[in-house]
């Protein structure tokens, strides 16, 4: 018989209906799994295959598993890292579907059964979201959703236990060819050897979880913009040339600072944001990757994968700070989205 991880993994929805226990069955895997083998702070990704790198998916689930679906499909397997932000944020296709109504709960379990099954090919690293308990975010759904699909009395105990998973995850990746990955940014100065992270570090979270380029940046009152000359320093330091991130959904399928950061978004929240559409960004097998140029983009149309071009943008300096646009949240709760 099949084990709850197992039937998750073969379809996202195989929760949806079932009492809390079966979510805790699943919870009971992965941890015992993540003790088994717990995960560093910078996972280190082979290049012997393609890895297929998802953005901020934010509950879209069909995208998520579409996109992992397409690595697991080749031959060989291709392994797969998402950039976190899977949990929070209806999508805005289906706010609230009556069938689905807990996006955030199936994204997050799907995920978290499949790292801890297949650790050798998926990783999933942690977004500002994932890192709530440390640097809340604003407007947090995956409480109401877990009450939403449970009786209320299980939903906090679901919650703690979803989001203790959650902060286990790697902080970011790299790739043996060259390419960083990371949900937003890079640390301050005083923390780019990686040797010197600590998992309780606010400013290593911050950095790496909430910052955001200069290049049109917005400020959100956390986090800090970094500039093509900081991160031409940090990747020289961490041994890579390219960095793959989310985070910052107007920059979406867009290569700026000389081609070096590419920015990548998975879910049908933002797939009107930037260059447009549910994004997945191939790393090739190659030695060396020198360009975001390197890589390919696809956008997910419901059906399949369809080729994308990467937008380069040409700005090697940053602009300056952009306001909030007519419409838009003020600039203290703008600043805490993403």
């Amino acid at each position: 018989m099949a084990s709850p991880t197992e039937r998750l993994r073969s379809d996202p929805t195989a929760l949806v209906g079932q009492p809390a226990a079966a979510l805790h069955e699943v919870l009971d895997e992965v941890e015992t799994a993540f003790l088994q083998r717990p995960w560093p702070l910078l996972a280190e990704v082979p290049s012997d295959v393609p890895v297929q790198v998802i953005g901020d998916s934010h509950g879209d689930w069909p995208a998520v598993s579409a996109a992992l679906g397409y690595a697991q499909r080749a031959r060989p397997t291709q392994r797969f890292v998402a950039l976190g932000d899977y949990i929070h944020r209806a999508t805005r296709s289906q706010p609230d579907p009556a069938s689905l109504p807990g996006g955030s709960v199936w994204n997050a379990a799907y995920l978290l059964a499949w790292a801890a099954r297949d650790p050798e090919h998926v990783v999933l690293l942690r977004g500002n979201h994932e890192a709530t308990r440390q640097l809340p975010v604003p407007g947090p759904t995956l409480l109401r959703e877990l009450r939403r699909s449970f009786p209320v009395a299980e939903a906090l105990p679901l919650w703690e236990r979803l989001v203790g998973l959650l902060e286990r995850l790697p902080l970011a990746a790299r790739t043996r060819n060259g390419v960083f990955l990371a949900h937003g940014g890079i640390p301050p100065e005083d923390l780019f050897d990686p040797t010197s992270w600590r998992a309780d570090d606010l400013r290593l979270l911050e950095g790496l979880l909430w910052s955001d380029p200069a290049f049109e940046y917005e400020d959100r009152s956390i986090g800090r913009p970094y500039g093509p000359r900081e991160l031409s320093a940090f990747l020289e330091t961490v041994g890579c040339r390219v960095m793959v991130k989310g985070h910052a959904p107007g920059h979406s399928g867009r290569a700026i600072y000389g081609a070096r950061v590419l920015t990548v978004h998975t879910s049908d929240l933002f797939a009107d944001f930037g260059e447009g559409g549910r994004l997945l960004a191939e790393i090739p097998a190659i030695a060396s990757v020198t360009a975001a140029t390197d890589l390919r983009l696809r956008a997910w149309d419901g059906h399949a994968w369809q080729p994308r071009e990467i937008v380069v943008v040409g700005a090697e300096e940053p602009r300056r700070p952009r306001a909030a646009g007519p419409g838009a949240p003020s600039p203290v709760a703008a600043s805490r989205e993403g």
